[in-house]
């Protein structure tokens, strides 16, 4: 994400949401997912929905993050 943010001009902080999807979501997973977005955003991360999946395009796949950012 940090390369097509920089690739844009942008940076993190013009990241306004991030939907997650998790395959077979659990706590674990959700600490995880949790434990990056601070580390990136501190305390004031994007808006972010987690959607359970049973899959994602291929096997090994846990995470798919998507992200909107917006220019100011």
């Amino acid at each position: 994400m940090g390369t097509a943010l920089t690739a844009a001009g942008l940076n993190y902080g013009d990241v306004a949401q991030i939907p997650t999807f998790v395959v077979d979501h659990n706590q674990d997973k959700l600490a995880l997912i949790a434990e990056a977005v601070k580390r990136i955003w501190g305390n004031r991360p994007p808006t972010q929905t987690l959607i359970g999946v049973a899959a994602l395009a291929l096997p090994d796949m846990l995470f798919e993050v998507d992200a909107t950012a917006v220019r100011s």
